[in-house]
């Protein structure tokens, strides 16, 4: 009888180190899905901050020529399709990378998926 006891009280000790190791692997998850949120969100601020830095060369040098009037008003090379362009392409990308991110860190369920398959 004495055997079954410590049969229990290491089944005890199993559920308790599963315990431990869902714990942590819950815990490197978040860690990975909040390092993978500001990888993703750096790349995304760096390529808008590049994208602005050319339009502001390329005004820049709209500007120039205008002053130098080596071009004319309708000869600029950033117009107000090209400013309509650049505004469109960062909502859209702005939209895209929140619903990567929200899909990232908010993923469907297990029981959820589970409980589609059976209906």
């Amino acid at each position: 009888m004495s055997g079954h006891n410590e049969s229990v009280v290491n089944l005890g000790a199993h559920a308790s180190r599963l315990g431990s190791a869902r714990a942590n692997s819950i815990y490197v998850d978040i860690v990975l899905r909040f390092l993978m949120v500001v990888v993703v969100s750096g790349i995304f601020i760096w390529l808008n901050h590049g994208v602005l830095d050319i339009v502001a060369e390329v005004m820049k040098s709209d500007k120039e020529m205008l002053v130098a009037r080596q071009i004319t008003a309708s000869d600029r090379l950033i117009t107000s399709n090209v400013i309509m362009a650049l505004v469109g392409a960062t909502v859209v990308q702005t939209g895209i990378g929140f619903i990567a991110i929200c899909t990232y860190l908010f993923p469907k369920r297990a029981a959820e998926t589970v409980a589609d398959t059976d209906e």
